[in-house]
């Protein structure tokens, strides 16, 4: 069966094994039936436009018709059917992906909370399974194709996604405690926020109303890393992409990440990457040349 989890969320942790990926399935009129099993390592959206099948998670069991919508927040256990002649679609999305599709704004705190609740078989009109299909085509489509830019328009269409989920949620006028997974996905939607400023961990875990070790542990269950290392890991990611895709300087490049001394950004750069900025746009320089003085490039 497709998509299951090896390992519990702390296990992994424990194992430092690699964090699963966001995968995508859609399936039209199967011939037969479709079953996942899962064990609370990602959260999982299955959407299902026609047909019928059968929800099980956290000691509910109950029947599904098309088009209705089940949403497993990681942590649950449970499994899905969808029986032979169905039609709709699957995504399964890791921790490190969900918190940086968050959306901004208002509504952040309310689709924080949606999310983090369990909804099994929610009624939808056609119309709108319709463009929540649409959504997770084209993640699908973008984590097939790989081509570059890929991770951003998948957390886009995460957060269209994420958005949809909330208004179908029916949420409770009580607001639930956040959950330390609910805390870790506000977490990773403030490094996106905030990572060019330089904040400790201390103001992460400010603004978050926790303690910096309850931050600590949270984000480490969850994903296996510190929260520096996330940081850093996120950091690392916007200064390849400027240094590999503009003609900023390495002092604008280290000013754009909020580094306020050069050196200390070159100094970090190569303590993650092995190579110091300057090398790293060096040998993009040299890969592009040997590319377009190789035989395949001659006529």
């Amino acid at each position: 069966m497709p998509f299951q989890d090896v390992l519990a969320p702390q296990h992994r942790a424990l194992a430092n094994a690699p964090p699963l990926p966001t995968e995508a399935r859609l399936f039209r009129g199967a011939l037969s039936q479709s079953g996942w099993t899962f064990r609370g390592g990602r959260n999982r959206v299955f959407l299902l436009l026609s047909g019928s099948g059968r929800v099980s998670l956290g000691g509910t069991d109950l029947g599904l018709s098309g088009p209705s919508l089940v949403w497993a927040p990681a942590g649950v256990r449970g499994s899905v059917t969808f029986d032979a002649g169905a039609e709709g679609a699957a995504l399964a999305i890791p921790e490190l992906a969900l918190g940086p599709a968050m959306p901004t704004g208002a509504i952040f705190a309310e689709v924080r909370d949606a999310v983090a609740r369990p909804i099994l078989g929610a009624r939808l009109a056609l119309a709108d399974a319709r463009k929540m299909l649409q959504t997770v085509e084209t993640i699908e489509a973008e984590l097939r194709e790989n081509a570059a830019g890929m991770q951003e328009v998948v957390r886009h269409h995460l957060a269209l996604l994420l958005i949809a989920i909330w208004r179908r949620a029916n949420p409770s006028t009580e607001k639930p405690k956040p959950s330390p997974r609910a805390t870790v996905r506000s977490f990773l939607h403030l490094v996106e926020l905030h990572m060019r400023e330089q904040w400790s961990l201390a103001d992460y875990a400010g603004v978050l109303g926790v303690t910096a070790d309850r931050l600590n542990t949270a984000v480490r269950r969850a994903t296996g890393r510190s929260p520096m290392e996330l940081i850093h890991a996120r950091l690392m990611m916007e200064a390849e992409m400027l240094l590999d895709g503009s003609s900023l300087q390495i002092a604008e490049v280290a000013e754009a990440l909020g580094f306020r001394d050069a050196a200390y950004f070159s100094r970090f750069f190569k303590r993650l990457a092995g190579v110091s900025p300057r090398a790293r746009r060096a040998g993009l320089v040299n890969r592009q040349v040997r590319e377009e003085t190789s035989y395949a490039a001659w006529p």
